[in-house]
């Protein structure tokens, strides 16, 4: 991750800025100057106390997740006491976390959720990671994915032969579909014939045919 110091700064106050930070934007053109995380540490800079961690990085995004929330129909809720970020959309329910080591995030996904759950019981369910997504420093690129994620499984619930199927992570998303679709229709198959057996004697010898 890139982050942007002064080059004015007196040795013993080296500080460095996320690039949206407001005290960033403070320093003149011709003072700035860009280096990575590691870089910086390095140098000896430490992190701007505005800006830092993901409570900074949420300060850093506020106009951002108002107009997300807005025109993308997102909620954010960050909760300072555990340092995570929850999102909710109409049909999921996620929350970040930023590995300090790496300044980069990671993505979980609740496996159940219905928007009719209040939050409190929403956060204490069970999560997984989002695998497909690697961590990542960009705010922009998790939400990008939340909506995409979101606006395929809309389709799948119609008929995921509806997934486009253009680039390459398409592809791998519309096997996936069709896969779960194959066990989800064994499963039905098996349950049919498990109420049948139930109801009808007799009946279990053709089900074996």
């Amino acid at each position: 991750m890139l982050v942007v110091a002064s080059r004015k700064n007196d040795v013993n106050h080296r500080i460095y800025h996320r690039c949206g930070c407001i005290y960033a934007r403070r320093i003149k053109p011709d003072n700035r100057k860009e280096m990575s995380v590691e870089k910086a540490q390095r140098k000896h800079y430490q992190e701007c106390k505005f800006c830092a961690g993901l409570h900074g990085d949420v300060r850093v995004h506020k106009t951002a997740f108002e107009t997300w929330s807005r025109k993308k129909n997102l909620k954010f809720t960050y909760r300072e006491d555990t340092d995570i970020l929850y999102i909710q959309t109409e049909i999921g329910f996620w929350k970040l976390f930023l590995k300090e080591e790496l300044g980069e995030y990671v993505l979980y996904h609740r496996n159940t959720y219905s928007k009719e759950m209040d939050f409190e019981e929403a956060i204490h369910g069970d999560f997984h990671r989002q695998s497909d997504v690697k961590a990542t420093e960009s705010m922009e690129k998790i939400v990008d994915y939340i909506i995409a994620h979101d606006r395929a499984k809309v389709i799948i619930m119609d008929d995921y032969r509806k997934l486009p199927k253009s680039t390459k992570r398409q592809k791998q998303y519309y096997k996936m579909a069709e896969r779960k679709n194959r066990r989800n229709a064994a499963r039905r198959l098996d349950a049919i014939f498990a109420s049948l057996e139930q109801s009808q004697v007799g009946i279990r010898e053709y089900s074996f045919c």
